[in-house]
């Protein structure tokens, strides 16, 4: 009897133990699920309650709260969509691939029209003395052979004078005296229609005039040429990328580069006024002035060096000179590559018939050359998006797109030539403005 009361009891009180454990786990269950039953609001998680609705301060539907300490599995899908909006973006927008074909490329450049310096004279002054008036206004001011450029006080060239005057009045018979007075004042630069006026008006000049020795454009002696430097261009830019480049086909218009003309002095490209002034001494043998044969013009042209790098000698040139209504036709007669201010250009010149053309040297002017670039690769311009020092595109993975970078080279009909970084089967967005919010966000991932 003993024996089965013990019995009971240990039966009892394993039941009551299993009760335990199951009030236990049932409120842990529910502790659990009261966690899970936890919504807020996205955009203000202040907001909290115990069953789905509405967010009262935006409107916005509650969610629910995920249980703390719970992982959260990460799917190959959902890794390209966490990604850090700097280096992929979301989108549906359209996609395009690089086109291999060929396009007629117009490459458009400044340039200014200069002389052949080949053909330039000096016009020494051969007497000391002081300017008393001075003709000439401005470089490249034109000028007739014989015409007066200055005129000079000179005590040297009163004394000659003087002594040719007594020969002539006191020692007419002394003919070989007379001719060496004569000979003095012509290696002083004076004429003989000068000499022979001095002799029949009996006085000296005082002011004798300086004639020019040659016809074409004075310039002064310390001027140098104007020389383009970009950049821009400009170009930095000039161009695509700050150059400024016109596609094919329409020849006519055009404007000029902000960085392609960077004049080392611009006053001399519009003219500018001499530094010389009435009332300056001269010493013997100074050099003010020097002419440059007008009969002779070329047209120099600055393209920055990727754009000219296909331009070959005996092209055809097309040129547009500022203020005038009419296209002259020339070719590449010389071309020369240089480096400037840390950029690198091709000078390119073309001669240019003056007799059938109106120019004038220090003329501004914008080139055309027509090109085909045959089967590059190419996108359209809106696809690039330009910052600065790289040009970015975003192209389609998984769904996602991200930025990479490119080099580029010509434009055309509002296409750009891909160098370098896509091929053509690359899925590239149609238009890369509408992939960021700024440009300093973007995080390219091939270097």
């Amino acid at each position: 009897m003993q024996r089965a009361t013990d019995k009971t009891l240990k039966t009892f009180a394993l039941l009551i133990l299993m009760l335990g454990l199951m009030v236990a786990c049932n409120s842990e269950k529910e502790k659990q699920a009261h966690v899970h039953d936890e919504y807020t609001c996205p955009m203000h998680p202040q907001i909290t309650q115990d069953k789905p609705g509405t967010c009262p301060i935006c409107g916005m539907d509650l969610v629910k709260k995920s249980g703390t300490g719970q992982p959260v599995a990460v799917s190959e899908e959902m890794k390209d969509l966490i990604k850090p909006t700097n280096s992929s973006v979301i989108s549906t927008i359209e996609t395009i691939q690089p086109e291999r074909k060929t396009l007629p490329v117009n490459i458009t450049a400044a340039g200014v029209i200069n002389y052949d310096t080949r053909k330039t004279y000096s016009v020494p002054v051969r007497f000391g003395g002081r300017i008393e008036r001075l003709y000439l206004k401005y470089n490249y001011q034109p000028v007739r052979k014989g015409q007066v450029i200055m005129e000079i006080y000179s005590p040297e060239l009163i004394t000659a004078q003087r002594e040719l005057l007594y020969v002539v009045s006191q020692h007419k018979e002394h003919i070989e005296i007379i001719e060496s007075a004569k000979q003095k004042l012509q290696l002083l630069g004076l004429t003989n229609d000068q000499i022979e006026n001095i002799i029949k008006t009996g006085k000296e000049t005082f002011a004798l005039p300086v004639l020019s020795p040659y016809s074409g454009y004075i310039l002064e002696a310390t001027a140098t040429l104007p020389e383009s430097s970009t950049s821009n261009s400009t170009a930095s830019s000039m161009g695509g990328s700050g150059m400024n480049k016109k596609a094919g086909g329409a020849m006519s218009g055009g404007t000029q580069s902000s960085n392609s003309m960077n004049a080392a002095n611009p006053s001399l490209v519009m003219g500018g006024q001499f530094s010389v002034r009435e009332g300056m001494y001269l010493a013997t043998g100074q050099s003010l002035f020097k002419v440059v044969d007008g009969t002779r013009l070329w047209a120099e042209v600055y393209f920055p060096a990727k754009e000219g790098a296909q331009i070959e000698k005996g092209e055809q040139i097309e040129l547009h000179v500022k203020g005038s209504q009419k296209a002259i036709h020339a070719k590449v007669d010389f071309i020369q590559p240089f480096f400037s201010e840390g950029k690198q250009f091709l000078q390119v010149r073309s001669y240019i018939d003056v007799d059938k053309n109106e120019i004038r040297v220090g003329q501004l002017l914008t080139a055309h050359v027509v090109q085909a670039h045959d089967q590059a690769l190419w996108i359209p311009k809106k696809a690039i998006l330009d910052l600065g020092v790289q040009q970015i595109v975003f192209i389609k993975e998984k769904g996602t797109y991200t930025p990479f970078k490119v080099k580029t080279g010509l434009e055309a009909d509002g296409w750009v030539e891909i160098t370098e970084g896509l091929t053509e089967s690359a899925d590239v967005a149609a238009n890369a403005q509408y992939m960021i919010d700024s440009e300093s966000f973007i995080k390219v991932i091939n270097p």
